[in-house]
């Protein structure tokens, strides 16, 4: 078995060097190129060939994949920042950006203070927190749970504190974190609803015996596939869970840059035809767009603002059921003339829910200052 394996392995370096010597020289050369055993496994032969493939070659996703399967023979379980798990990828998530991160911390407790409606701050830990079980033990990962847990610390008695990560720990032999895109599933939005709901004064939470599920025909591969599309990784499917209890009647309508479109179901899944179409969690809500309202015809008057980003449609179509109405904002993307649609004191609760990658190195800044009386007053001048 080990002789196959070498053969394989010795096959694979010489198609490898053949590849990129073929390339370099049709486009007049080859200056620099390094072709040695070390250069392969350290990625360097499978970067020039990659380079080489895109600027040269029609045929780059096979020779990308070649060098894909180069990588992972040589031992490397992170390639380009993706980390690749027994069933599935994962993002490897980075320390904080410190200046991003605190401006987007003290932008969420000058908001809280601003409004009078009470304030609920969530940080959802990402899967290679979660499903370290998955990756070799000698992976060094960024401590997400002592992180998020300072984070709560220094906001402590402005916000309530949402803490998922134990919640998230029980299900990790679940199929609660998609396999080739970096949000949670329907399953794992189930468990943040749990916490969540507890949080937010909600009883009784549902359960899932109460919601009929829908197995789409959508398998799917997400980004980080198409980045590094490993053998052994199985599709995705997304699964729509439908409250079945009682009926709904919803009416979901998107803000996106001065346009409105509106659909009357939490998963139109004719969207799934339109061209653009993704995938993965797009069947929920019709994806996320800069502002959606959603409205239900509960006979709760309860309603939520929620500052968020992609990890809201997992547990959305759970949440919605306790409220009447709901305002999603895309944290990153909303513009002022979306903001336009949602007026926080037509809300009784607000919630910023993001992933900890999100809030970490991404800026919510802007579109949470929109909502300070002093970012008002600095436009109408």
């Amino acid at each position: 078995m080990a002789k196959r394996i070498s053969a394989i392995f010795f096959l694979t370096v010489i198609f490898s060097a053949f590849a990129v010597l073929c390339v370099r020289f049709s486009a007049g050369g080859a200056d620099g190129l390094t072709l040695t055993l070390r250069a392969l496994v350290d990625g360097e032969v499978s970067a020039q060939l990659e380079e080489a493939a895109c600027e040269n070659m029609p045929g780059h996703s096979m020779l990308h994949k070649l060098a894909v399967d180069a990588r992972l023979f040589g031992g490397s379980a992170e390639i380009d920042g993706i980390l690749v798990g027994d069933t599935m990828l994962m993002k490897n998530v980075q320390p904080p950006d410190d200046e991003i991160a605190t401006k987007n911390k003290q932008s969420i407790i000058d908001l809280a203070s601003f409004q009078e409606h009470p304030t609920y701050v969530m940080l959802l830990p990402t899967a290679c927190a979660i499903k370290q079980q998955e990756l070799p033990e000698y992976i060094n990962l960024f401590n997400q749970r002592s992180y998020i847990d300072s984070v709560y610390t220094e906001m402590s008695g402005s916000v309530s504190v949402v803490d998922t990560y134990l919640k998230l720990l029980s299900g990790m032999e679940e199929y609660i974190y998609y396999r080739t895109t970096d949000n949670l599933t329907a399953k794992g939005g189930y468990l943040v609803y749990e916490q969540l709901g507890m949080r937010l004064g909600i009883s009784p939470l549902r359960t899932l015996d109460q919601f009929d599920i829908d197995y789409s025909d959508d398998y799917f591969y997400g980004e980080l596939y198409e980045q590094l599309p490993v053998d052994r990784i199985q599709p995705d499917r997304v699964l729509l869970y439908r409250f079945s209890k009682y009926r709904r009647e919803y009416q979901v309508t998107h803000y996106d840059h001065g346009e409105a479109r509106t659909y009357y179901t939490l998963f139109p899944e004719f969207t799934a035809q339109l061209s653009g179409y993704k995938g993965g969690n797009e069947l929920i809500l019709g994806g996320l767009s800069p502002v959606i309202t959603l409205k239900s015809s509960t006979s709760s008057d309860n309603s939520l603002v929620i500052f968020a980003d992609e990890t809201v449609l997992s547990y959305i179509p759970f949440l919605l059921v306790h409220y009447s109405d709901i305002a999603i904002i895309d944290v990153e993307h909303a513009t002022p003339e979306d903001l336009a649609a949602v007026k926080l004191e037509d809300y009784n609760q607000v919630l910023i829910g993001v992933s900890v990658d999100t809030f970490m190195h991404e800026d919510m800044h802007t579109v949470l200052s929109s909502y300070l009386p002093q970012a008002g007053e600095a436009a109408g001048n």
